[in-house]
């Protein structure tokens, strides 16, 4: 049985007599052209000859990678006309009717595996006159060096010899010198060149996986692809080079950065072509020659130095430093002990509460690791994980987390509590190592945990041009998790990747809120757009980080619900967290909730619908625009509402620099708003400002600004005025009241089970030696029980609690401490009153008496 026979049996017995004498022949190639389903499959391949993998892969991927790297420039143009897959059926058709049917011949210089040219003469049979199916044809290679060297009367200069072609000097399917080959020819080079030279190490990161991604046929292709473009760069710098197996590649030629990050593009273009995945970018190490270094010594230089390229997804050319040898030995003691502290339970976890702004209850948990060696020293996260990370041990430590908080859920649960949702970190790394959906499934189904007691956090650099993660997320969520984004915002293709990526919660660090100088408002700006894009989707977000009150002010005013930062708690013990979350009054079952009617968006006011200007005036409300310049505030535009609510003709008359009618003690509050408001663009700023109208008698207008420009005449801001007169004037003559009256009126409301005092008058306040504000804040927290004499509370409280104490019925006189440690005697009343509107239900009078008012008996 003759070769063909043997690799294309079903080709034999359907050759008709054309077709067998070609199969006769001494052919180096014979590959089978499929049209219908696009497809090339390589029959038979002569080993050591031609530069051409042997791959089956789509006839589109083929015929580009012959005519960039296999065809001679010069014919190249006819190549590319008689392979063209959109013309292949008319092509056959009409090669049907030549002389030979369905055969048509030409010739080509193909590439040597050792370098240089040879003739070849390609032969295509298609038709069923010659046992071939529709749509399919075969292509014979022969090689007719010889004959077009008879043919010329001399050797074909385009033939080089080179050692290297013969076998075991050149890998097959890239074309590059093997290792050995590699180091003795660089040997050599290293000696005379006198030129300032390099290796670069060549690294195709996660090829094993790109292989299980796109097939190993399309694997080897790309390691041919890469091949054939080194061969180039060897020819154009006269330099060498080599592939060391699996995806590592070698290159020796003069140093270049310019050639180098040109090298680095082809490649990563060629790779962005099989699909734009970050995970399969390739990692540049570059050493420089050392007279002290043999070839060796400079390969293993470059090869950490390609290392370092693997974790920086925005670097991945990297230059070989002295200082990577320390810290590889640093890392190496790190993973020594990291071993041991796995096995030996050293690792453990923290929980961080993640709360809701409104009623600081705790709605989940992020879990942290910590590292305590058994000395009592710390490793920092810092120090540890970039070391895993970096040599692929990530996932054992993260796999280490997972468990431990799925074992801690299943003993809460166990002990009886309400189980709240805790977040685990999962890394790009786990992604690439591990099918974590499937891991996490068996996690939950091991200690029979509800699905949605862990949450999934996967950080937003991991997403970038990333197939797998996509993916990860949508099985993740298939499957029942929560899925959160974190660090979002940090990266820079947020708003491109979350058109086509669902998460169920985003993650927002609070860093944009605490920028200085001029880039506060950018970041204001920037937490506004990312806030109002994530409303758009319907998702929650978390802002991690939040550190003070203002903060979560602010935050509350853009309508986030959930933060996570030392402002609520700083990352604390299970133990701790236990504690915590104990208490049903601490925590929030609802779950992480998204509020979809909260704020209002600018397209809505510019929608159809608000089909006029006056509707849209009186969905503003009382408005005008102000410009500030110097000294001076003018009123440059105002609408009818304005008008009305001010009602003051003198203020309208003239509104330029209505400062001057501001009351002078109001003044450097009124500048002050005007301040604030460019501080804080997004909240603006708020505050009461009193004019004086001609009579004498005074407006107070509750004013809210927002900076809108600087412009060439002065800063613009727009604000909104309430008339607020009355109510201040109420105000004034309650003060007036509590001056003038000892007693203090409280107004009693109840909201979610806890009693709420306001303080109506306040004269009680001052007999206390205590502010009003003081008043009303022990009130409300029932520190204001412990001023009561010890004595005397057993008394008054069996009376409160009895609920019988009317306001005809003052209760016994009973003694509360000043702040000066003197005494005063009171009495409380109390009137049951159920006022709907307000919602008070009690109007409770405490009332100063003599101490001769006292029973007798007492103390």
């Amino acid at each position: 049985m003759n070769t063909l026979e043997h690799e294309a049996p079903e080709l034999v017995s359907q050759a008709k007599s054309v077709l067998v004498e070609l199969m006769l022949q001494d052919y180096d190639e014979l590959i089978e052209l499929d049209y219908v389903n696009g497809h090339m499959h390589n029959l038979k391949h002569a080993e050591g000859k031609l530069f051409a993998p042997v791959i089956d892969a789509s006839i589109t991927d083929v015929r580009r990678y012959t005519a960039e790297h296999m065809i001679h420039p010069d014919d190249l143009a006819r190549y590319l006309a008689e392979s063209d897959p959109a013309t292949a059926q008319s092509r056959m058709e009409q090669d049907l009717l030549g002389p030979e049917p369905g055969i048509h011949r030409d010739r080509f210089r193909f590439k040597q595996l050792g370098g240089g040219w040879r003739w070849m003469e390609q032969v295509v049979v298609n038709g069923a006159c010659n046992g071939v199916p529709d749509g399919v044809c075969y292509v014979f290679l022969f090689d007719i060096q010889k004959q077009i060297e008879a043919e010329d009367g001399a050797a074909d200069e385009t033939v080089q010899n080179d050692e290297t072609v013969f076998s075991g000097k050149r890998d097959e399917m890239t074309g590059l010198l093997t290792k050995d080959a590699f180091f003795e020819r660089a040997r050599e080079v290293l000696k005379r060149v006198d030129r300032n030279w390099c290796v670069l190490s060549i690294d195709l990161e996660h090829f094993k996986l790109f292989n299980e991604w796109y097939g190993r046929k399309n694997g080897d292709l790309l390691l041919a692809q890469a091949g054939a473009r080194l061969i180039r760069a060897e020819e154009q710098l006269d330099g060498l080079a080599c592939y060391f197996g699996q995806d590592d590649y070698a290159l020796l030629i003069p140093y270049d950065s310019d050639q180098i990050s040109e090298l680095y593009a082809d490649i990563h273009t060629m790779i962005k072509d099989f699909g734009n995945s970050v995970g399969f970018m390739p990692a540049f190490g570059v050493a420089l020659a050392d007279d002290s270094c043999s070839i060796e010594e400079l390969y293993d230089r470059a090869s950490l130095a390609a290392r370092y390229a693997k974790e920086n997804y925005h670097t991945r050319i990297i230059m070989f430093d002295p200082s990577m040898y320390q810290r590889t030995e640093r890392d190496y003691n790190i993973l020594s002990d990291f071993q041991k502290a796995i096995a030996e339970h050293e690792l453990y976890i923290e929980m961080q509460p993640q709360c809701q702004i409104s009623n600081r209850r705790v709605v989940g948990a992020e879990s942290l690791v910590r590292w305590k060696k058994p000395n009592g020293e710390m490793v920092s996260p810092g120090d540890f994980v970039p070391v895993l990370e970096r040599y692929g041990f990530v996932t054992d430590l993260d796999k280490y987390v997972w468990e431990e908080v799925c074992a801690w859920q299943r003993r809460w649960i166990d002990a009886g509590h309400t189980p709240l949702p805790v977040s685990v970190n999962v890394s790009q790394i786990d992604i690439f190592t591990i099918d974590v959906p499937d891991h996490f499934e068996r996690l939950i189904e091991k200690y029979a945990l509800p699905v949605d007691t862990v949450k999934v956090e996967i950080t937003e650099s991991a997403y970038v041009d990333n197939d797998a993660v996509v993916d990860t997320v949508r099985r993740l969520r298939k499957k029942g998790f929560l899925v959160l984004m974190d660090d979002f915002g940090s990266g820079y293709s947020s708003l491109n990747m979350l058109r086509s990526l669902t998460v169920d919660i985003i993650k927002l660090d609070a860093h944009f809120l605490r920028m200085n100088g001029e880039d506060r408002h950018k970041g204001l700006q920037i937490m506004e757009s990312i806030i109002n894009l994530a409303r758009t989707m319907n998702v929650p977000i978390i802002v991690e980080g939040v550190e003070t009150w203002e903060e979560c002010d602010f935050l509350s005013g853009l309508g986030c619900r959930y933060v996570q930062g030392y402002f609520f708690f700083r990352p604390m013990s299970v133990k701790d967290y236990e504690k915590l979350i104990a208490d049903p009054h601490n925590i929030d079952t609802e779950g992480f909730l998204f509020k979809t009617k909260e704020q209002f968006h600018t397209r809505e006011f510019l929608d159809e619908n608000v089909f006029s200007d006056t509707m849209l005036n009186n969905i503003l409300g009382p408005v005008a625009f102000f410009l500030l310049h110097g000294k001076n505030v003018d009123i440059v535009r105002y609408n009818q509402q304005f008008s009305d609510e001010v009602d003051a003709p003198e203020f309208i008359r003239d509104p330029h620099s209505a400062q001057k009618l501001v009351l002078t003690d109001d003044i450097p509050h009124f500048y002050n708003l005007f301040k604030l408001a460019e501080v804080d663009p997004l909240t603006g700023a708020n505050g009461v400002i009193r004019f004086v109208r001609p009579n004498g008698t005074l407006l107070s207008l509750q004013l809210q600004l927002f900076f809108l420009e600087s412009v060439e005449n002065g800063k613009r801001f727009y604000g909104s005025v309430h008339d607020i007169t009355q109510s201040v004037q109420r105000d004034s003559q309650i003060s007036l009241l509590s001056r003038a009256s000892p007693d203090t009126v409280l107004f009693l409301s109840r909201k979610d089970g806890e009693w709420n005092a306001q303080v109506a008058i306040h004269g009680l306040a001052k007999s206390l030696g205590i502010s009003q504000t003081e008043l009303e804040y022990e009130l409300n927290n029932r520190s204001f029980f412990d001023r009561i004499a010890e004595e005397d509370r057993p008394d008054i409280f069996r009376k409160i609690n009895e609920n019988n104490m009317l306001l005809e019925t003052f209760s016994p006189p009973f003694r509360v401490a000043c702040a000066g440690g003197s005494q005063i005697t009171l009495c409380v009343g109390i009137d049951h009153v159920e006022d709907a509107e307000s919602g008070v239900e009690y109007l409770v009078i405490l009332r100063q008496v003599s101490d001769d008012a006292r029973p007798s008996g007492k103390a």
